[in-house]
């Protein structure tokens, strides 16, 4: 998938192209049927399929003192992007001054004459242009004038309910990982870079790895039944997200991310520190707790990561 960091970066129309426009934060099963829809249609016609996104979320860029935890990384958003099949991503900068483009300068200037559309694939849910004034009835008309078929998907559902992404993100923030992985189509996960700890892991019996929280929804502290991918291969993992209470003098949590990713592999012992980490979340076993000690704390442990083996069903 070719990925442009503004439309400008274009330097020649696509060939019959269809476009799908949108956050698509999280890539959840919504998005993936309107990219699905979209890549049809541009088969159809010998054509390019291209998603037309933002960078940074339009919430964040117009309301930056409210926190909107995002479902993927931006990056992380691009590579699920290019997994569908996706022709094309570009990636808009969004800003102030951009906001404040008209839905008919919008379709006209960046859909018809840099993407040269042929057709357009939105959700239910689609407004674009100033003040989002840009409905569904108004792109409908602007597309009926300059012959561009529109196709509006309707709300998919998973067992009756909506899939949006606030109902994922509702989910991950009451810690529901399994919930919010029926509505993704897949497991939510963190990735990144494994941290130097201080050891108190590998001191009791349970070496982790660590990792670093970066500009992506952080799930509420406590013990999770986790599956992670390294070096091309999976591992049967548990993972703690927290502040480690019943540690007393314990290495504070960096300011720049709220609490300690700490995942140790079951029935592993490898050395993983600067190793490359996707830790994917299957099921919330527990909240973070403060024990007595570090006995209590480690026969703690052993029940969690029995429970772990359950949910995994693993020996």
């Amino acid at each position: 998938m070719k990925i442009y960091r503004g439309v400008e970066q274009l330097t020649d129309s696509p060939g019959h192209a269809v476009v799908t426009i949108g956050n698509f934060d999280g890539v959840h099963l919504g998005h993936q049927r309107i990219i699905a829809l979209a890549l049809e249609k541009a088969r159809a016609r010998g054509g390019v399929a291209i998603a037309f996104t933002f960078r940074p979320h339009p919430q964040v860029a117009l309301r930056p003192q409210v926190s909107l935890p995002l479902l993927s990384t931006y990056d992380e958003k691009l590579e699920l992007l290019a997994g569908l099949g996706l022709d094309m991503a570009i990636e808009q900068p969004f800003s102030r001054e951009f906001s404040t483009i008209q839905p008919e300068q919008f379709f006209r200037d960046i859909l018809l004459r840099r993407l040269n559309a042929e057709a357009i694939v939105v959700g239910y849910d689609f407004g674009f242009g100033k003040g989002r004034g840009g409905h569904l009835e108004v792109l409908q008309e602007l597309c009926d004038s300059a012959g561009v078929e529109l196709t509006v998907v309707q709300p998919q559902r998973e067992d009756s309910e909506v899939v949006s992404s606030s109902r994922v993100r509702s989910y991950l923030l009451a810690g529901e990982v399994d919930q919010a992985a029926r509505l993704l189509g897949r497991a939510f996960s963190y990735k990144g870079v494994v941290r130097k700890g201080d050891g108190r892991g590998r001191q009791i019996g349970f070496p982790t790895a660590n990792l670093k929280l970066d500009n992506k929804l952080a799930l509420p502290n406590g013990v999770y039944t986790t599956e992670t991918d390294f070096a091309g291969k999976r591992y049967a993992s548990i993972t703690n997200i927290g502040v480690r209470p019943t540690f007393a003098g314990a290495s504070p949590v960096p300011d720049e991310f709220p609490a300690w990713v700490e995942t140790h592999l079951l029935d592993t012992d490898v050395d993983l520190y600067g190793s490359a980490l996707t830790v994917k979340f299957v099921k919330r076993l527990r909240a973070e707790m403060k024990f007595a000690g570090v006995n209590e704390l480690v026969t703690q442990i052993r029940r969690d990561i029995d429970e772990c083996r359950k949910v995994l069903s693993l020996p």
